[in-house]
């Protein structure tokens, strides 16, 4: 059988590499990918992984039609999709590690897509949103709650009142943030804190970083995830 040069599998250690030619019509390409995915059913195996797209750009619905006919075809769950860029997919993937770490012993949801207005999505369980919970849109879970995009409306998590939970966003501008019952008032800040805050992670290069989501004492603590280790300062005095 000739090689398929229009779609490229490649594996790696944290997920797939799938290199797309990027002249085709993505129709063909589409049906290509399913016929790439049903032939290597066997070998690729069910595991949870993330892909990665590289060689051509796909938007969000050109993505979520991939990921529909590898579900079709095979029995490998994609947790996360990356764009082609190393330093994004080292801090993602290392999100991707420890939610599955964390995730391991539960029963953990995982929900495909963004959350739109109007939209809200609950389970007793912790959950990974694979896209954004877009302004006017809610998730609610039990357990802990990572979202790989942006959290723009409201993330609740712990709802089974294990204060140990916490919410990663790839990006938050939250609408609502609660753990437990515990709210995040924006105003707990005064605007020259505020602007420290700000200031303090331009200069570290954290001010498009992403997000962890604690409880700590009592109060939510937003702080940003450091690319190198994805440990994370929740001392305020540190920042300022």
């Amino acid at each position: 059988m000739k090689t398929d040069t229009h779609v490229v599998i490649k594996g790696y250690k944290d997920g797939i590499l799938l290199i797309l030619d990027p002249e085709l019509p993505f129709p063909e390409l589409l049906e290509r990918i399913r016929l790439k995915f049903e032939e290597s059913a066997k070998f690729l195996g069910s595991a949870k992984l993330a892909l990665t797209f590289s060689g051509r750009t796909l938007d969000i619905q050109e993505q979520k039609d991939v990921l529909r006919v590898i579900s079709e075809v095979s029995d490998l769950e994609i947790i996360c999709v990356f764009d082609n860029d190393e330093s994004t997919q080292d801090v993602m993937k290392k999100t991707v590690d420890s939610v599955i770490s964390s995730l391991s012993n539960q029963t953990g949801k995982f929900f495909y897509g963004s959350v739109g207005e109007g939209s809200h999505v609950e389970t007793e369980n912790s959950m990974v949103v694979i896209g954004n919970i877009e302004r006017g849109g809610s998730v609610t879970c039990g357990g802990s709650l990572v979202v790989l995009g942006a959290i723009l409306g409201s993330a609740t998590a712990g709802t089974n009142g294990s204060s140990d939970a916490l919410i990663f966003g790839s990006l938050v501008d939250a609408e609502h943030l609660q753990i437990v019952k515990t709210v995040y008032d924006a105003g707990r800040l005064t605007e020259k804190e505020q602007k420290k805050l700000r200031k303090a992670e331009a200069k570290a290069h954290l001010d498009r970083a992403a997000r962890m989501i604690t409880l700590k004492d009592g109060e939510i603590n937003i702080a940003p995830v450091e690319e190198d280790t994805l440990r994370f300062d929740t001392d305020l005095e540190g920042l300022l």
